[in-house]
């Protein structure tokens, strides 16, 4: 097999390998530069002020603690805050979320990575929110949905997005060079004929 057909072969079945990732890489990077934009086009979530119209009761930070800690288990330091527009309380939960407790009513949020939830006070879940800039921020970084094995996917794509790169420029090189040459080549040759014609015979 010549060079130029096997970069051809390595250049097809690497643009069928990288053009998930190129379509999503193009995605998340619109939506580094135009976020509202490309969020609008997602599905808006459903958690909202509506969602504390029923039921609850104010919270000190004692309590709202407590309250937290009946349905999460033990929970890290806390600090106060405002959350979607409304005075809280947040605390760190083990599996690194964070627990957020509504002061005025006792609704609870737990904020992960990628989701948020709504929780009433007696602990039902009331609506569930997907973080979508989170969902793309780490799909640009990372090519997937997650940490625990770090970048790896994303660093070869963009090795095999380099070898595509460059095999596409040798593949479109290469045939232009050796056309160059060629009519080099007929070009000497042709005054080669045309001097010896003009060489007086003997």
């Amino acid at each position: 097999m010549s060079i130029e057909r096997l970069l051809k072969t390595l250049h097809s079945w690497l643009g069928v390998f990288i053009l998930p990732w190129v379509i999503m890489a193009g995605l998340t990077g619109l939506y580094m530069n135009h976020e509202d934009l490309v969020l609008s086009v997602f599905p808006d979530g459903d958690i909202g002020e509506g969602q504390f119209i029923a039921g609850g009761s104010a919270q000190t930070e004692a309590s709202a603690r407590a309250l937290a800690e009946g349905m999460f288990g033990d929970l890290g330091s806390s600090k106060s805050r405002t959350y979607q527009g409304r005075d809280a309380v947040s605390f760190k939960a083990e599996d690194g979320s964070d627990v957020v407790v509504d002061l005025e009513t006792g609704h609870l949020w737990q904020v992960s990575r990628y989701v948020v939830t709504l929780h009433a006070p007696d602990g039902q879940i009331l609506a569930r929110d997907q973080r979508w800039g989170r969902i793309l921020s780490s799909l640009h970084q990372r090519g997937w949905v997650g940490t625990p094995l770090g970048t790896w996917l994303a660093d070869i794509t963009a090795g095999a997005l380099m070898v595509f790169g460059m095999s596409g420029l040798i593949l479109f090189a290469s045939p232009r060079v050796r056309r160059w040459k060629n009519r080099r080549a007929r070009l000497a040759f042709q005054r080669q004929v045309a001097a010896r014609e003009k060489q007086p015979a003997t």
